[in-house]
């Protein structure tokens, strides 16, 4: 993918604003309205909305506005959930669910601005064997669960507390599933509480990484998700254990990935370093400005779990179909019996009626196409006989054309004086 000058222009005015320098003018024509569309897409037009407010250029209104209305949007997110995720993890510790936060609480305080947060949810980890619980609690409080594969299970409530719960089962691949599980019991209890427990820096890296890669791999990668890492990044860079972190990474197998990935958000973000390999760097930016659309062979080069995962999902459907198929051909027992009552004293001979079913459906498949295979011969019989008789018609035409000429010519001569 060929970047337009709105994808680039929008990496301009992030880094701007997160950096909180003024933002540069658009140095040629810019579709706004395309502009608006990316960042909407990703998430982050609650951002741009700083970075637009002291430009002089002639931004559309409307377009103003729709960036306006999603700042707006950020303004009223940030109280409310802080104020669910302090009652969650109340109410969680007194339930015993052992859980961990990613604290939003925390993270938006290193925003330059707590308006720009691009976390949307309170987030949450859990074990696998909690899930119905905590799927109980929330249907118990009027909370709707919202159906996502991108962010766990959802649950919203109105007037717009959202929040997102996820296990080991969130990660694609079962060596990231299997550090989940690992993290999980290795991590402390946070201060004050007996079941809430708490990532440090390191391990919070390790777990935003693999996430990272898990969405980048899947396809669902988002520019929001890339900031609010950054801003991670930036804050605790410092007391990262790197040793620690290479180490877990190789053996997760993302070592590569990790660095090209980091170095690409530090490159958007931070240093704006010159890069080497400028190819890889451009599918890197095309795969993740398309969500996986474009730019897909180069990545897979040094990501291989993009191809299992693609690989995966073309299995999962074929599966999916294959299941159909079979429920289809032989239902249960309560459906044949709509059909077929005898059914309801003779259980045993199911299998019998399904065979009888598919007997049945078969013949009408075959009278069908018997009845279109005539029917298309009718009508081919139809229109070759048209088109003999509008021959005949022509023909016939011709022929007293031919006689009305001569009975003229012979008038005409019997008209002329001897």
């Amino acid at each position: 993918m060929s970047k337009g000058y709105e994808e680039r222009y929008l990496m301009t005015l992030l880094s701007s604003v997160m950096n909180q320098k003024e933002a540069p003018a658009p140095l040629r024509y810019l579709n706004w309205e395309k502009l608006f569309r990316i960042a909407d897409y990703h998430r982050v037009a609650h951002i741009v909305h700083y970075g637009i407010m002291g430009l002089d250029e002639e931004i559309p209104q409307p377009v103003r506005q729709r960036f306006f209305d999603k700042y707006l949007e950020s303004v009223h997110r940030i109280e409310r959930l802080r104020s669910t995720e302090k009652q969650i993890e109340t109410i969680f510790e007194k339930r015993e669910i052992d859980c961990f936060f990613l604290s939003y609480s925390d993270i938006v305080k290193y925003y330059p601005v707590e308006e720009m947060c691009c976390r949307e949810f309170v987030e949450i980890g859990l074990k696998k064997k909690d899930v119905q619980t905590v799927r109980a609690f929330f249907r118990g409080t009027d909370f709707e669960e919202l159906h996502t594969e991108a962010y766990g299970e959802l649950y919203y409530k109105i007037p717009g507390s959202r929040v997102s719960c996820f296990n080991h089962t969130m990660f694609f691949s079962k060596s990231m599933q299997k550090f989940y599980i690992n993290l999980f019991h290795s991590l402390r209890n946070k201060e004050k509480f007996q079941h809430i427990r708490e990532m440090n820096p390191t391990e919070m890296y390790l777990f935003f990484i693999c996430r990272l890669t898990d969405s980048y791999a899947k396809g669902d990668i988002s520019l929001n998700q890339i900031i609010d890492f950054w801003v991670f990044y930036k804050t605790y860079g410092e007391v990262f254990e790197w040793s620690y972190i290479y180490e877990r990474l190789k053996k997760l197998k993302i070592a590569d990935f990790a660095e090209h990935l980091e170095y690409l958000i530090l490159r958007w973000l931070g240093t704006g370093a010159g890069i080497e390999n400028v190819e890889m760097y451009d599918a890197m930016e095309s795969y993740i400005f398309s969500k996986g659309a474009e730019g897909r062979e180069i990545s897979a080069q040094f990501l291989p779990l993009i191809t299992k995962v693609a690989d995966c999902y073309a299995r999962d459907r074929k599966a999916e179909e294959l299941r159909r198929l079979i429920i289809w051909m032989f239902p249960d027992r309560m459906y044949m019996e709509t059909i077929y009552p005898r059914l309801e004293k003779s259980g045993m001979l199911l299998p019998l009626f399904w065979i009888f079913r598919l007997g049945r459906y078969g013949i009408r498949v075959a009278a069908n196409r018997v009845e279109k295979e005539f029917l298309a011969f009718k009508k081919r019989i139809f229109h070759l006989m048209k088109r003999q008789n509008q021959r005949v018609e022509e023909e016939v035409t011709v022929h007293e054309d031919g006689n009305t000429e001569e009975l003229n010519h012979e008038e005409e001569t019997a008209d002329v004086p001897k």
